[in-house]
């Protein structure tokens, strides 16, 4: 009897380190499609500027264009990733910093500002992505800065 509880318990216990790896799997790929999809939508954001104002020296963001272009990007992705159900729409939060005069800004850990960037943070709802009962992650997000040289 006492072999048959010892099994139980490192049965259990092994189950356990074997949910956990596979449910890491899954955030893990999650949080990759996350951060591909938010370094997708600063880079491709960066690319709207104003033509005018660039002939005459000065980059500065067309932010109608690089919202509307994320704005796609987001509702023709598929988000985190099909491992994850996500419970509600991703939501977008976009910073640009050009010339007029946003530089020496502080972006989270990204540091200081000096070139014009544009900064892209993602956050989604999702179902919980670990079965074990004492693990619990609902949201996951995402932050990436693209910035461009001078």
């Amino acid at each position: 009897m006492k072999s048959l509880i010892v099994f139980i318990g490192m049965l259990l216990i092994c189950s356990s380190f074997v949910f956990y790896q596979n449910d890491m799997g899954r955030y893990m790929r999650a949080q990759t499609a996350l951060k591909a999809l938010a370094e997708e939508c600063a880079a491709g954001a960066a690319l709207y500027f104003d033509e005018e104002a660039y002939a005459d020296g000065h980059m500065i963001f067309n932010e109608t264009e690089a919202r509307a272009y994320i704005a796609h990007l987001l509702a023709t992705s598929e988000v985190p990733s099909p491992d994850v159900k996500a419970t509600g729409t991703v939501a977008a939060t976009v910073s640009f910093y050009d010339d007029r005069g946003s530089y020496g800004a502080i972006v989270g850990s990204f540091g200081v500002v000096m070139h014009p960037a544009v900064a892209v943070r993602l956050s989604v709802t999702t179902e919980d992505v670990f079965r074990l009962p004492f693990l619990t992650v609902t949201k996951l997000e995402r932050e990436t800065m693209y910035e461009l040289p001078n």
